[in-house]
């Protein structure tokens, strides 16, 4: 089918983009992070004309800057590492501060006194910014180190080991903040919100990446549309490399998993270019619904390119190009796999991304980028359609994605001030058929076991009761027409539209002494199935407490939402002819736009210098909340969309600095999700919801805990990892008699057991006269199930990874061998990510994984 619309509205948002066309680059939006300061004399008056030098200590690489009038300096675009910043003027003393700058924006002070005595000072490079919301810094030394838990999504994996409030769910995706997949990244300046799981697009690869930051604070004005947790990152560049350096690994893996990787960067102090190139195979791409890895091979490969070009002291040109290709079969349960199932996805992504830096003066820069994004996805089924069950499918998706943005930011005295633009064009295609091949899983009728009747002579519940048997209550009718089994068709679907996006911002950090107010506004207008605009406000206030090392910070926040571009057309198609009409759905509707209030207060403290902990309280009151939901029990997910959610948590982090070789943090977080009913967009397959419950991606508690010890400067590491996951909730099933009328491959998939007997896929359990019981699942004891208090869970869960490695194993001039050996899940615990959940189905993680690593550096 084709959608079409009405012609989009002509708003002034156009003349105002064009009027904001030139744009910022502060750490706080995402663009960059900054090193700035101010030279004084010894008497606090400034000095103009001072020189300071930025060295990095590892390649002894510089860069300068000269102060203006104002004695300010300012260097953009630094990558994180060990430096060296010096300052000297004419007639006086020179000053240095060595310092690890981690990409989080920091200002330094310099005092030259008279004479020829150099001064130095050792300085910590995390300062507390009362104008930043909660965040976490991602380390490179972590980016490196903390092994993955996810073959495939190794990003998503390092988000969720070391950030509170992330619920880990199978494949690479995770739950920032009790909502799900409401994260969106900004790489070098370009917003990406769309869903970057394995099975939607292909991640960014961690070989390219030099510093990453996951803002789940109050959303600033800079930000919009997903908004729960921005995590910003920063790839590596080539600038100021004289010498080519870069490194080489490769590594073996349990499950046959194979991967290499490679990256190189040069040029001088106007050009730049950086290339990185990685790729892997495994036996266990995915995450699968069996322990053991059935038909679960994969490969991906990625190439990123950056190059810089500063044209002008003032002026810096960069472009980013990445292409990525997935390959990788869809898992199999025993059911499948004894049938051949042989279903198969493929993913093609290319990013092109230009942008451009200026420096006004030491107060003031802007930032433009522009980029042109793809993912392409293709799902193939078997051969033989009935080998595909419950349900066959073929899919063929693309979403293309071009846009522009604009910052600009000035900064001196009190004000820190940003105003911008960006607009935004997605193209949606969407092209997919399905049947049913499973007699049993729209039955009319249920056997004297409880289980759905396999007989395709049944086509009506009115059959049931001559036969002897009851009427199936899951029954859909409107499924016959596409039930292959009962003489249906195969259903095919072709839809195309297109969405386009304008927001303008603009926001101030205006700082009183100890306290500073933070105050911005936002526009989003929204043209796809359904049109809507609204304005913004984020505002918050944040006290310095001096005395105690802390900031007191409090926030409002009015986001407005729009739905996931993932099968949106699906998700959206009513009337006759659409997918809800032939698949006898419910109800469906178009997806609209949502709303939402977001409050948080929370606090940052320096205890001491080597202890820093923040702590975080927030609440989300949503109305048009977005969730995800699945097509016939088929790989084909679809977003939908609920009257309203709320969500409240509480996050805390410590994080240990570097000392005596000792470094870690601990994560814990508590957050509460509430879906209330009914649907009021998307399409819906069962009963409308009337009462509160819990998504399948809520979770409660959660904790990480990381420590590492290194001897000496460059000696063995050895680094510990330990996660423990609450549970996901597991709405399939709410109590024992709906867990006895699954398969006995589900059963055995979630430890069903009465007494010592355990379901299996041969022998499932229909009757249980002992007390029932679950290894994998808590399901609440009969009677006691409540969708909002007491939900079934997947079972807690713990989960010990332990990385050991020495980097300079053998060593000559800049060249360097070093070995690292990995074990992930070391106690190999038995557990699932999900169980028949609604967005994903079912999914174990990993059992015990074992990796080898080979890395040369030069």
């Amino acid at each position: 089918m084709k959608w079409t619309r009405i012609p989009f509205r002509t708003l002034a948002l156009s003349a105002a983009l064009i009027a904001c066309s030139r744009p910022s680059v502060i750490a706080q939006s995402g663009a960059s992070s900054a090193l700035s300061g101010i030279v004084t004399d010894a008497t606090g008056a400034i000095v103009p004309g001072a020189t300071v030098t930025a060295t990095y200590i590892g390649t002894q690489a510089q860069r300068s800057a000269t102060t203006g009038t104002d004695g300010t300096f300012l260097f953009l675009q630094l990558s994180p590492g060990t430096y060296r910043i010096a300052a000297q003027a004419t007639g006086f003393a020179s000053t240095a501060h060595d310092m690890t700058y981690s990409g989080v924006s920091i200002r330094l002070d310099f005092k030259l006194a008279t004479g020829a005595v150099q001064t130095q000072v050792m300085v910590n490079a995390h300062e507390l910014d009362p104008t930043e919301p909660m965040h976490v810094d991602i380390t490179p030394e972590q980016i490196e180190r903390i092994p993955s838990q996810s073959i495939s999504s190794p990003l998503s994996s390092l988000v969720t080991l070391t950030t509170p409030g992330v619920a880990a769910d199978s494949n690479g995706s995770f739950h920032p903040l009790g909502d799900h997949a409401e994260a969106s990244f900004v790489i070098d300046g370009q917003p990406i919100t769309d869903q970057q799981s394995r099975t939607f697009s292909t991640q960014i690869s961690l070989n390219a990446l030099q510093s990453m930051e996951v803002r789940e604070g109050s959303p600033q004005a800079d930000v919009g549309d997903k908004t729960s947790m921005v995590i910003v990152a920063q790839t590596r560049s080539g600038l100021d490399e004289r010498r080519p350096s870069g490194a080489l690994s490769f590594s073996r893996s349990s499950f046959a998993t194979t991967q290499a990787s490679g990256n190189v960067g040069f040029g001088t102090t106007k050009f730049g270019s950086f290339t990185a190139v990685d790729g892997i195979n495994s036996g266990r791409f995915l995450d699968t619904p069996e322990l053991a890895a059935l038909h679960a091979n994969g490969n991906a490969q990625n190439l990123i390119e950056r190059l810089d070009f500063k044209s002008t002291p003032q002026t810096s040109l960069q472009l980013n190009t990445s292409l990525s290709r997935s390959w990788f079969q869809t898992p199999n349960t025993l059911d499948q796999q004894a049938l051949g199932q042989n279903q198969r996805q493929t993913v093609g992504s290319f990013n092109i991304a230009p942008s451009m830096l200026h420096i006004l003066n030491s107060a003031a820069f802007s930032r433009t980028n522009l980029w042109v994004r793809q993912d392409k996805i293709r799902y193939r089924p078997s051969e033989d359609l009935f080998a595909d069950t419950p349900a066959t499918l073929a899919q063929a998706r693309r979403l293309t994605n071009a846009g522009i943005r604009s910052e600009f930011t000035y900064s001196r005295g009190r004000h820190t001030a940003v105003i911008g633009a960006d607009w935004r064009h997605t193209f949606l295609s969407e092209q997919f058929t399905t049947g049913l091949t499973d007699p049993a899983y729209n039955s009319p009728c249920l056997g004297p076991d409880g289980a759905p009747s396999p007989n395709t002579d049944y086509t009506d519940p009115s059959q049931c009761a001559p036969a002897g048997l009851t009427v199936n209550p899951g029954f859909l009718p409107g499924l016959l027409a596409i039930d292959l089994t009962r003489k249906g068709q195969l259903f095919d679907f072709r839809g195309y539209t297109d969405i386009k996006q304008e927001a303008i911002f603009g926001q101030d950090s205006i700082r009183l002494r100890d306290l500073t107010f933070n105050l911005g506004l936002r526009f989003d207008n929204y043209n796809g199935l359904t049109s809507s605009s609204a304005f913004q406000p984020r505002v918050g206030a944040a006290y310095t407490a001096s005395p105690l090392h802390t900031v007191f910070h409090l926030a409002y926040s009015r986001v407005f939402l729009t739905p996931y571009n993932e099968n949106l057309i699906v998700a959206s198609s009513n009337g006759p002819g659409s997918t809800a009409g032939a698949l006898g759905a419910v109800d469906s509707a178009i997806l609209k736009t949502g709303r939402r209030n977001q409050f948080n207060v929370g606090f940052e403290t320096q205890a001491s210098k080597l202890l820093s902990l923040s702590g975080e309280y927030l609440w989300k009151f949503t109305y048009g909340a977005y969730d995800f939901d699945v097509l016939l029990n088929s790989p084909l997910t679809f977003p939908t969309q609920f009257r309203k959610s709320k969500i409240d948590g509480a996050l805390f982090r410590a994080t240990i600095a570097p000392t005596h070789g000792f470094a870690g943090y601990l994560t814990v977080s508590h957050v509460r999700s509430r879906l209330f009913g009914p649907e009021i967009g998307g399409v819906s397959f069962s009963p409308p919801y009337s009462n509160v419950t819990r998504p399948d991606h809520d979770e409660g508690l959660a904790m990480n805990l990381y420590t590492r010890y290194q001897i000496g400067a460059s000696g063995p590491w050895v680094g510990v990892s330990y996660r423990y996951d609450g549970g996901l909730v597991a709405v399939a099933v709410p109590d024992y008699a709906r867990a006895l009328r699954l398969t006995g491959d589900e059963q055995g998939q979630m430890g069903l057991h009465c007494g010592a007997t355990f379901a299996s896929a041969s022998q499932p359990i229909r009757s249980c006269v002992s007390s029932p019981g679950a290894t994998r699942i808590r399901i609440p004891p009969a009677g006691m199930e409540n969708d909002d208090r007491n939900p079934p869970r997947i079972a807690v869960r713990s989960t010990v990874d332990l990385s050991i490695g020495q980097d300079g194993l053998f060593r000559h001039e800049k060249q360097s061998l070093g070995l690292r050996f990995d074990v992930v899940n070391l106690a190999s615990v038995d557990g699932l990510y999900n169980f028949l959940s609604t967005f994903s189905g079912t999914h174990f993680i990993s059992p015990r994984s074992i990796t080898v690593q080979i890395h040369y550096t030069f």
